[in-house]
């Protein structure tokens, strides 16, 4: 049995290698961006904090599930409004890249039509991702938070606020509007102080 390799196969193969290149860059970026700025968090599973961290037990018998609360070390006003500032526009960066990649495919003559399918329900995806993030950001600023972070994967949600302290109903708070937004359970659902 011969097997022949065309130009096309072989553009097919170049580019599919090339996208699980790019997602293990982005990951191994994004891991490291995480620990550089405070974060310990898993690359592998999101909703893994380690033991060592300093949180607070909050919400234990909440018959939805249980949220984490991570307290941060105290930080002065101008370091934590850059930090929020920082992440947002280093989180939508990485999401623009993501996007102008999959664009590029659905915008190839080269690219096949099921490639092309992909590619637009990853976009579909991210651009889903972003606006879930914003709505939730908004939403809980109008609760009276100074400033949030939230990133959100397909089972787990992070959410990074600027207070002085989380209170138990400040907690319920933020865990409805992320459980309303996107159907994540609250055991899924990490709640950090920056202050």
């Amino acid at each position: 049995m011969k097997f022949k390799l065309s130009r096309k196969t072989i553009a097919i193969c170049s580019l599919v290698l090339m996208l699980f290149v790019v997602g293990y860059a982005y990951n191994a970026f994004m891991s490291t961006k995480y620990e550089t700025l405070g974060f310990d968090i898993d690359e592998n599973d999101l909703s893994e904090f380690p033991a060592d961290i300093d949180a607070a037990e909050v919400a234990g018998n909440n018959k939805a599930g249980s949220v984490t609360v991570v307290e941060s070390k105290e930080e002065d006003d101008q370091e934590v409004s850059s930090f929020f500032t920082e992440y947002k526009l280093e989180r939508d960066k990485n999401r623009t890249k993501e996007y102008d990649m999959w664009q590029n495919i659905i915008d190839s003559d080269k690219a096949e039509p099921t490639f092309k399918t992909l590619a637009q329900e990853e976009i579909v995806k991210i651009v889903a991702l972003t606006e879930k993030e914003m709505i939730i950001e908004n939403l809980i600023l109008a609760r009276g938070f100074k400033d949030a972070l939230v990133f959100l994967t397909d089972d787990s949600a992070t959410v990074v606020v600027e207070a002085k302290e989380l209170t138990p109903a400040s907690v319920a708070k933020i865990q409805d509007i992320v459980m309303t937004n996107t159907k994540i359970p609250a055991s899924n659902i990490k709640i950090m102080l920056k202050d």
